[in-house]
């Protein structure tokens, strides 16, 4: 258990290659992943509830979507609700990637999970669920 902090970032670095290396001919980097697949889960959502989500500052949330907008990749319009709130949305050309994004993070967890029978991976990505929840409730975050 002493190494497990290593571990998690052991595994979010080598992550970033990955996705880094598999994206290196396209205009995608794998920090702005976070805030696509969001997006595919559920266009339309609002700049805070996408930081809120990843648990990342807003300003770096604004700097990620400021590049993605920059490349043609997503668009932000004020709230109706909200005129301050900026909802973000997919534009085609993002929703052209989604099919080779998701296929990219199927084979990364079919990668590092192998050895692992899929009631294990299963289990494994409920108990990561808990300690996100966890650690977000350690820091006050409402989740």
């Amino acid at each position: 258990m002493k190494k497990a902090g290593t571990y998690f970032a052991v595994l979010s670095r080598q992550l970033n290659l990955y996705l880094n290396h598999e994206l290196s001919g396209d205009e995608i980097t794998a920090s702005e992943l976070l805030y696509l697949f969001q997006l595919y889960d559920q266009d339309g959502l609002t700049q805070e509830q996408m930081s809120e989500e990843v648990s990342v500052d807003k300003a770096a949330t604004t700097r990620t979507l400021q590049a993605l907008e920059k490349k043609g990749m997503i668009r932000r319009v004020a709230s109706k609700e909200d005129r301050r709130a900026k909802k973000v949305f997919l534009t085609q050309k993002a929703k052209t990637y989604e099919w080779k994004l998701r296929k990219l993070q199927a084979q990364w967890l079919s990668g590092i999970s192998q050895d692992m029978s899929n009631d294990e991976v299963r289990d494994f990505m409920g108990h990561l669920e808990k300690m996100v929840q966890r650690a977000r409730e350690m820091n006050g975050e409402e989740h």
